[in-house]
């Protein structure tokens, strides 16, 4: 597991990134401190670093060890991956090193350096409108006693057209005026609703069977990955396992699928799981099998 996704208090998390050789612990119990921690691996090698990712003052149940050498980390996958640590089975994975830029952007936001960004586009300022200007009419351009009548006689004619015009398209009726009696008969008699039909409700699992290979994992912490969720089902024999993720945020969605290699090992493990449920993260997992669509039948076959 990459320790790319971890937040910690930001001294703690460069100083155990500086180490390449590291694993991952995860389900750790939310009491467990540093030292622990520490003291929990020295029997494997010689500890360099041991930091339990934390947000604020609460821990996040897992954390990094810092060894010396790749080969104490291959040892320390072997001794103490699923063994028993603060009351919880722990799971024990080789970290990647961090990439070298995501260190230098955290050490940059540790610092409180701005991050680079692109220049604005200057803003063009606003035109302003110019105020309208007006002329002086000249004594000369003044309208005469004549010009006066002329245009008052024209505004007679143009009003006249207009009330025609008016009373062809708003005055004139489209349809006959309904009698009081009509009026008074319609009004009498209430107007029918529309009867809505009442919706079938189909049931939810009508076209679905249970799969026969297949169960359904639900309730994961949000943190859990294909790896921890196929680790979970190790005793049996399992064909693939998957956590299902947002296609468009690629968040986990707090639960996932499990193929095993028959029916029989889908019987066992469902039989075995149904009286010793399982746990992750103080989370106790609901797991059923899974639904499937019946198929539809093909032409020629009854139905």
């Amino acid at each position: 597991m990459s320790a790319t996704n971890e937040t910690t208090a930001p001294a703690a998390t460069i100083l155990i990134d500086e180490y390449p050789n590291k694993v991952f612990v995860g389900n750790l119990s939310f009491k467990t401190t540093d030292g622990q921690l520490q003291d929990y691996f020295a029997e494997v090698g010689e500890v360099k670093e041991a930091r339990i990712i934390t947000r604020g003052p609460r821990s996040l149940g897992y954390g990094f060890v810092a060894f010396g050498d790749e080969a104490t980390v291959q040892k320390a996958v072997e001794l103490r991956n699923h063994t028993e640590f603060g009351g919880r089975q722990i799971n024990v994975e080789a970290a990647r090193p961090m990439p070298e830029s995501a260190i230098v952007a955290r050490a940059q936001h540790v610092s409180g350096e701005p991050k680079p960004s692109g220049q604005r586009r200057a803003r063009k300022p606003r035109a302003r409108k110019e105020a309208a200007r007006v002329d002086t009419v000249e004594s000369s351009d003044a309208p005469t006693t004549e010009d006066a009548k002329e245009s008052k006689e024209g505004n007679g004619e143009a009003k006249s057209r207009g009330a025609k015009r008016s009373g062809r398209r708003f005055g004139a009726r489209r349809f006959p005026a309904k009698d009081k009696e009509e009026v008074k008969a319609e009004e009498a008699v209430p107007a029918k609703k529309a009867e809505r039909k009442p919706r079938e409700k189909k049931p939810v699992d009508e076209d679905r069977t249970p799969s026969e290979t297949v169960v359904f994992v639900g309730n994961l912490p949000f943190s859990t990955t294909d790896e921890e969720l196929a680790k979970l089902f190790g005793e049996f024999s399992i064909a693939s396992a998957h956590v299902v993720v947002n296609k468009k945020s690629s968040r986990p969605k707090g639960f996932g699928f499990v193929t095993f290699a028959n029916n029989a090992e889908q019987k066992k493990a469902l039989t075995k799981l149904a009286g010793e449920p399982l746990t992750l993260s103080e989370r106790v997992l609901t797991i059923k099998a899974a639904l499937s669509e019946t198929p539809a039948a093909t032409e020629g076959e009854s139905a």
